[in-house]
């Protein structure tokens, strides 16, 4: 019973991986409310990348899966550019690169709650 459990709490924390990711997405946004459109990924696509733009009292904001992504910064004559990259479903809110997914955290919490009830 103890190896069954234990195995199943180990196939609950993978089980987020074989999904494919998922991004909000958006082109061209003003603010980060109107890029909140949730898209699921390509299976090459590892990464959720957010670009932000802003200049001359304008900002522009692009959300979308990637299949690399690299973090930047840029400035030039009052024009300031960011990217942002991450790796976890819906990560990609606010341009933060962490977040959890509720689905694997539930499932863990579960089996671990078990494994205690178990008296293992």
């Amino acid at each position: 019973m103890r190896l069954f459990l234990l195995f199943l709490l180990g196939s609950a924390l993978c089980l987020h991986t074989a999904d494919c990711l998922k991004c909000y997405t958006c082109i061209g946004a003003q603010k980060n409310s109107d890029c909140l459109q949730e898209t699921t990924c390509s299976p090459e696509s590892t990464h959720c990348m957010t670009n932000v733009a802003s200049g001359a009292g304008q900002t522009v904001i692009t959300k979308q899966c990637v299949p690399g992504c690299k973090p930047n910064q840029f400035e030039h004559i009052g024009l300031k550019a960011s990217v942002s990259c991450c790796q976890t479903d819906l990560c990609n809110y606010s341009g933060a690169s962490l977040r959890i997914s509720y689905l694997t955290l539930f499932i863990s919490v579960g089996f671990v709650g078990s494994l205690l009830r178990a008296g293992l």
